[in-house]
């Protein structure tokens, strides 16, 4: 009878185990990080980044950021380049 109790706890146990973590997808591989976007000039137009961030490609860019009474907001380069991921 022991042995009985003893075959099932070590399998039940052993599927509990093999059923967590594994870390393995379906798809062979993490997906790629989108490509990111470059934010236009003022002078040109504006892009919106609602949602997004941004990230300076140069330490001296400066971006203008307008926050828009509906909730989007929309920025546009005055100097240096970033990009909108």
């Amino acid at each position: 009878m022991k042995n009985i109790k003893l075959i099932v706890f070590t399998t039940v146990a052993g599927l509990f185990l093999t059923a967590c973590g594994g870390g393995s997808s379906s798809s062979g591989g993490s997906t790629p990080p989108s490509a990111a976007v470059m934010v236009p000039s003022c002078a040109t137009a504006f892009a919106d980044v609602t949602g997004k961030t941004i990230k300076k490609v140069e330490d001296a860019a400066e971006v203008k950021i307008v926050h828009s009474p509906n909730s989007t907001r929309t920025a546009c380069m005055i100097k240096g380049q970033a990009e909108i991921i």
